[in-house]
């Protein structure tokens, strides 16, 4: 009998122990994970700065660990021990991750990975913990038995051998995350960001498919817990449901106007956060649990990976905001002069056009990127804490979100605006503070839009302070890679409206976050291309749109189906541009060689009517603004 067969499943009785719930922490209690014999309670607040352990007998809470962000992703192993990841970013902006473990008995830790860049992430196996990294892994013994992980858009599962086979049970899935074995360990839990939450068998084949839940956790062998988001129509707000295998059971465990995230099951026990507040609460159920296994107290084993990567390479994540046209997407209908109807613009059109740029621009400059979205549907509009998950799994040096903004009211404003985490000038993550100044800084040099007011880098819980203490961003909150969220230019405004319709220009502003990124990571010299950039406008031709507020050059009519002809300085034809009908003038000429060029306007019959010069840099923009007249003349060429 192997030690999986241990594993016992309860009775199925399906109900709430309702005088077992009580409150175990009145605040600032975030991601709790409850300890194998339920004497022991983990947990963060909101930034991660810190990790907290409470003794549940005598009430006693200790500092695990209050430096380096060592909250969120830490776990408690069966031997009693607790697991944790701190993170450091260097001055080159890599992050390096160390994994810790930590003896309630001696009350002391110990560095079982040394720093490694990449993912470093604790797993719960059969009967020990694995902490995977992608140069070395931590084993807590030299037998823990099976255990699975997501790595991207695959499962991966390790049985107790040590052999590992990879799965893709859902196809379109923007990716795996909160994978683990059943207590019998024939079956496998795991939640597919977009798709839901599904069981499968060690094969991939699904056998259960429980619909938008995350953060699952076995009960028994048969019952899950998980959570619901405000935003799941089905479920009706964030509340911790139970669910069975075969579809037979789903209710919520938690009251409705409670907003319970972030379960876990430990000891028949079920420990919850409060959203917002932090309060962490713990309930018990009417159904056995499962019985699990003594953990043995063994010594370490670090294993150092074969096909470990040979070079630390900085990584993106990349979050194109919203995801679908659904009701949190913002669209305004857009009456076109140029094509003489209406055009509808979305906020995740835009995002997404960006984003794709920006992925195939860094992965060119030698990057690595991962993704929350590659298309724009319903199943795209990811929730919150599935973004966050999936950032971190990737183990990115740096999150992303890429947005535009609106006023929401008649007054007009235009102005790249970065948003990070925390107070102005003091970032609850370091790093964030730093990428957002670099990129706005690379924003606002964009000659293309007409800016109102300067770039501003703030803080999102003083720019939200309506919103309440220290709330701020939803996709920035429990996020503790250093990050920000682009709101690149204000939508509503009409002229940038036109703009963000133009995928050139969509590419040119990931073009520029891209300056920033490179900036921030100390990169600017290595990349060997630039860019050429610029509007047509009618000189004297001004806009007449009723009830539109206009600014600079944003009051003059731009040109579309104007044809620019690029030459390199050969003479040879290099490129040509055709600017759309959509009002907006924009032209982009990308990855240029560093060279003297010529850069020739026609309009209307082919005839020319203007010729520029445009010195081109490496990894710089070039930008030329142009204006035609109606009286004009054209050139002889």
């Amino acid at each position: 009998m192997t030690i999986l067969a241990l594993w016992v499943l309860g009775a199925a009785a399906a109900g709430v122990n309702q005088g077992s719930v009580k409150t175990l922490v009145d605040s600032c209690g975030f991601f709790p994970q409850l300890s194998a014999d339920g004497q022991w309670l983990l947990y963060s607040p909101t930034d991660a700065t810190s990790l907290m352990l409470k003794n549940l007998s005598t009430g006693q809470v200790t500092t695990v660990a209050d430096k380096n962000y060592p909250g969120f992703d830490a776990i408690i192993g069966g031997d009693g021990k607790v697991y944790y990841v701190t993170q450091q970013r260097k001055k080159n902006g890599l992050v390096y991750r160390t994994a810790h473990c930590y003896d309630p008995s001696t009350g002391k830790s110990q560095v079982v990975l040394k720093p490694q860049h990449g993912r470093v992430q604790p797993l719960h196996a059969s009967y020990g913990v694995v902490i995977n990294g992608e140069r070395q892994v931590y084993r807590s013994g030299n037998s823990v038995g099976a255990y699975c992980y997501t790595r991207g858009t695959s499962l991966v599962v390790v049985d107790a051998t040590g052999n590992s086979r990879t799965l893709e049970p859902v196809k379109r899935s923007n990716g795996y995350l909160w994978a683990s074995l059943s207590p019998d360990g024939k079956k496998i839990l795991f939640e597919a960001a977009s798709r839901g939450l599904f069981v499968c068998d060690l094969n991939g084949r699904i056998i259960g498919n429980l619909g938008e839940f995350l953060m699952p956790s076995w009960y028994n062998d048969e019952y899950i817990i998980a959570m619901s988001n405000a935003g799941n129509t089905r479920t009706n707000g964030s509340r911790i449901w139970l669910l069975s295998v075969d579809g037979e059971t789903c209710k919520p465990i938690t009251p409705k106007d409670e907003r319970a995230v972030q379960p876990m099951v430990a000891d028949g026990k079920v420990v919850y956060t409060v959203q917002y507040s932090g309060e962490v609460k713990q309930m018990e159920l009417d159904i056995a649990p499962a019985v699990l296994p003594t953990v043995p107290r063994d010594k370490g084993v670090v294993e150092k990976l074969k096909n470990a990567p040979k070079k630390d390479i900085p990584r993106v994540f990349i979050n194109p905001g919203h995801g679908g046209h659904d009701s949190d997407d913002r669209h305004v209908p857009t009456w076109v002069i140029g094509v003489q109807d209406t055009m509808h613009y979305y906020e995740s059109n835009s995002n997404l056009t960006k984003g794709l740029a920006l992925e195939e621009i860094l992965r060119d400059k030698g990057y690595e990127t991962a993704m929350s979205r590659h298309t724009n549907t319903t199943e795209d509009d990811l929730d919150l804490f599935e973004i966050v998950s999936l950032a971190a799994n990737s183990g990115a040096d740096i999150f992303f979100s890429i947005h535009s903004n609106a006023t929401g009211i008649a007054k007009r404003v235009n102005f790249p605006l970065g948003l990070y985490r925390g107070w102005d000038g003091q970032p609850a993550v370091e790093g964030s503070l730093q990428l957002s100044n670099a990129v706005m800084k690379h924003a606002a040099t964009n000659k293309l839009a007409v800016w109102t007011h300067e770039e501003r880098s703030r803080g999102d819980w003083s720019f939200y302070t309506n919103w309440g203490y220290r709330v701020g961003l939803g996709v920035l909150r429990y996020n503790k890679l250093p990050g920000m969220l682009s709101e690149g230019s204000f939508h509503d405004y009409l002229p940038e409206r036109e703009r963000l319709l133009n995928d050139s220009y969509c590419w040119l502003e990931a073009w520029n976050q891209s300056l920033g990124i490179d900036d921030y990571f100390s990169l600017s010299k290595k990349f060997k291309k630039g860019v050429i950039a610029g509007t047509v406008r009618w000189e004297d031709l001004t806009r007449q749109d009723n009830d539109t507020i206009l600014f600079g050059d944003d009051e003059l009519r731009t040109v579309n189906g104007a044809l620019l002809r690029l030459y390199n300085s050969r003479g040879a034809l290099n490129r040509i541009f055709t600017t759309d009908d959509l009002d907006n003038g924009v032209f982009v000429f990308t990855n240029l060689p560093p060279d003297k060029y010529k850069l020739e306007l026609y309009y209307g019959d082919n005839k020319l009517y203007n010729t520029v010069k445009v010195n081109v840099k490496r990894n710089q923009t070039s930008y030329k603004n142009l204006m035609l007249r109606q009286d004009q003349k054209p050139k002889k060429h």
